[in-house]
Order: C-alpha cells, then sequence, then structure tokens
C-alpha cells in the first residue's frame, strides 16, 4: 500500500499546470544567455591586494584555478577574487574547491568565481544524521527518509512549478500540504488506526491554520512584499505572482512541518494509555491524553518562537542600529509577517493537542477489545 501514494504523487506531479491557474503568466523580456557552471580547484594565491571604498575594507586575490570537470576541465585560469577581509571565512587557500561560473557576451568569454564548494561538508552532516537516526530508530529510518524525500519531490516538482506557472499559490500550497501530510504520515509510520487518527487531526488543523492566516493576513493588509526575494520575484520577468497567496501558502507548508509531529505523538500516546489499561472510558483517555500533549505544547510553541526569532535575528540587529523606535519596528511588514506566521504556527499546534486527543480517545474508547479483569477495589478512575 505505500506504493499506492508513490504513485499518486507521481500522477500529481504530472498534472496540467493550468489546472489550478488563477492569472496569465507571461515573459517581458526574451530569455538571455544562461551562465555555466564548474567546479574548480585553487592550486595557487597572488598577491593580495587591501583597498578601501566608502569607508569599508576590501581585498582582492589573485586566484590560480584549474576546472575539474565539463569541457574545459584540465583548463588553468587566473581570476580576480574580492571578499571583505572581516569576513575570514572567505578568504581562499590553495587547494579549496571554488564553482567558477562562465558568462557569455557576444564572443566574449568570463570567468568568475561563483562560490565556495561546500556540498561535500554538507554531505558529511546528512551522513552523520543519517547514521545516528538508523542506530536510534532503525530499519524505520528508510521510511522517514523516504518520506522526506517523497515530500521534496511535492515541493520541487509540483508546487514551485504550479506558482510560477501561475497558478494560486495559496491553492497550491494547501493541495501540496494534503499530499505531503499523507506522504509524510502513512509512508513513516505505514498504515494504522493512530495514524489514520493523526492524518484526520492533522487536516481538520492545517485547514484551521489556513482560515486564520487568510483572514489575519488580509486584516493586517499585509501584500507579501516583506523579503528581498518578493522583489526579486516581481523583476523575474515572468509576470505578476501573487506574493500574497505566495506568504499565505509558506505559513501553511511551515505550519504543516512541525504539526505533524503534535498529531503523530498524541494518536500514539492515547493509544498506548489505551493498550495499558483497556477498561478507561472515552473521558479517561482524553484527560490522560491531554496531560501529555500539554508538556508537548510548552516545549514546542518556545522552540518555535526561537526558531523563528533566529531566522530573523540579523533583521532585529539591523533595526537596532538605526535606532528606530520599538513601536515602528513592530509595525514594519517583514516583522509582521513573522509574527503572523509565528503566531498562526503556534496557535495550530496548540488546537491540534486537543483536536487529535478527542479523536484517538472516542476512537480508541470504542474499540471492541477483551476487558482486563478488574482487580479488587478499582473502580475505573
Amino acid at each position: 500500500m505505500k506504493y499506492f501514494f508513490t504513485i499518486v504523487v507521481a500522477l500529481i506531479l504530472f498534472l496540467p499546470t493550468s489546472v489550478f491557474a488563477d492569472q496569465q503568466i507571461y515573459i517581458d523580456n526574451p530569455t538571455p544567455i544562461q551562465d555555466v557552471f564548474y567546479k574548480a580547484k585553487v592550486l595557487s594565491i597572488g598577491e593580495i591586494i587591501e583597498s578601501e571604498d566608502y569607508g569599508e575594507r576590501f581585498a582582492t586575490q589573485s586566484v590560480g584555478i584549474q576546472f575539474k570537470h565539463g569541457d574545459v576541465k584540465g583548463q588553468k585560469e587566473t581570476l580576480q577574487y574580492d571578499y571583505n577581509p572581516a569576513h575570514v571565512g572567505r578568504k581562499l587557500k590553495v587547494g579549496d574547491t571554488l564553482i567558477i561560473g562562465k558568462q557569455q557576451i557576444a564572443d566574449d568569454v568570463l570567468y568568475y568565481v561563483n562560490d565556495i564548494y561546500r556540498l561535500p561538508v554538507v554531505g558529511l552532516l546528512i551522513i552523520l544524521f543519517f547514521v545516528i537516526t538508523f542506530l536510534i530508530i532503525g530499519k524505520q529510518t528508510f521510511h522517514a527518509i523516504g518520506s522526506l524525500g517523497l515530500s521534496f519531490i511535492v515541493i520541487i516538482y509540483f508546487l514551485v512549478p504550479q506558482i510560477i506557472s501561475g497558478s494560486s499559490p495559496f491553492l497550491v500550497s494547501f493541495i501540496s500540504a494534503l499530499f505531503i501530510a499523507i506522504i509524510s504520515l502513512f509512508w513513516a509510520h505505514g498504515f494504522h488506526i493512530r495514524t489514520f487518527i493523526a492524518f484526520i487531526g492533522t487536516m481538520i488543523t492545517i485547514t484551521f491554520a489556513l482560515v486564520i492566516s487568510y483572514y489575519f493576513v488580509s486584516f493586517s493588509r499585509l501584500t507579501g512584499l516583506g523579503s528581498e526575494e518578493a522583489f526579486f520575484l516581481q523583476s523575474a520577468g515572468i509576470g505578476e505572482i501573487n506574493l500574497k497567496g505566495l506568504l499565505l501558502g509558506g505559513i501553511i507548508i511551515g505550519t504543516l512541518g512541525v504539526l505533524d509531529d503534535i498529531t503523530t505523538a498524541q494518536a500514539a500516546s492515547v493509544e498506548e494509555i489505551h493498550k495499558a489499561n483497556n477498561t478507561l472510558t472515552f473521558k479517561d483517555l482524553y484527560q490522560r491524553g491531554l496531560s501529555i500533549g500539554k508538556e508537548h505544547i510548552i516545549s514546542l510553541v518556545n522552540t518555535l518562537v526561537l526558531a523563528y526569532t533566529s531566522v530573523a535575528l540579523p533583521l532585529l540587529l539591523l533595526f537596532t542600529i538605526y535606532k528606530q523606535p520599538l513601536w515602528v519596528v513592530l509595525n514594519s511588514e517583514i516583522i509582521v509577517e513573522e509574527i503572523i506566521r509565528m503566531l498562526v504556527g503556534s496557535t495550530t499546534l496548540i488546537l491540534a493537542v486537543p483536536i487529535t486527543t478527542v479523536l484517538a480517545a472516542y476512537i480508541f474508547a470504542h474499540q471492541k477489545f477483551p476487558r482486563i479483569p478488574r482487580r479488587d477495589g478499582y473502580h475505573g478512575h
């Protein structure tokens, strides 16, 4: 049955982009010649020249490189690399691997240093993550990693292309959330009653998140232009993208990322309580499950607030440096976006606990299992 969902995801990915379209997308400018990128190794570092411009220091390294792959493999070049001396990690050294861009301008070819190649380090961290996860949860690691991979496939090959093609970001994000919830729950946790309960609880609460985020984004008159990336999208030459819908969609997907943790944990807690004592009534199961859920809420809300604060930390520093009044800072669109995102997510997580708990308590309390014989003096409370 797990492979059923893989087939469903594949079918969704191949839906025509016009299915969810709500606007006309057009290309303003002819497509420019795309830059080509290569990996190259630093063979030598020449003279470093430091300069100052408008009170800020700059350094320029003369870098000798050799391309490692592609049609220029083995070719050597000498390039100039600019960096800020205060950023120690940006200074290059012999043996570094770089990403080199090739820009075609008419008949001229220009090579430039695009960035330092970091993927091997990321790969090591992924391996460490996989090994630690496997040591703790065993073979279930493959289910968890598989569901994560399928979720990314939905985002990269369905969500993003549909939005670019002119679909409603809000609608597409909700549909994506539906399929990600199916994948992340049933693929990772299997086909069990508690997984079904978690899925129903997730969809009820994500619908609530959808409604309150829509109204509060509208009431606060947010436009979705609260980030630098939004301005880049507006000038990307693909027409008008519904940035407000994109903001709402981001809230839904972000909330879902933590929501399935709450719902699966609550459904599993109530089931384990029921297995330990199947004489407990619906009310008993609900109260005991809710007691566990309250502890989960306290830690998760704190985690969510800190996570959003960490993302916005550079902004907070900028606002502090420029000495604006606190109420002006809090009123800015970029900060209000994060506040609404954080509060919608936190509110949804809190509601997920009683909703999932009541569903689980009702279903497990009405399951027909052999009753555990009661001991003398036991009254079921």
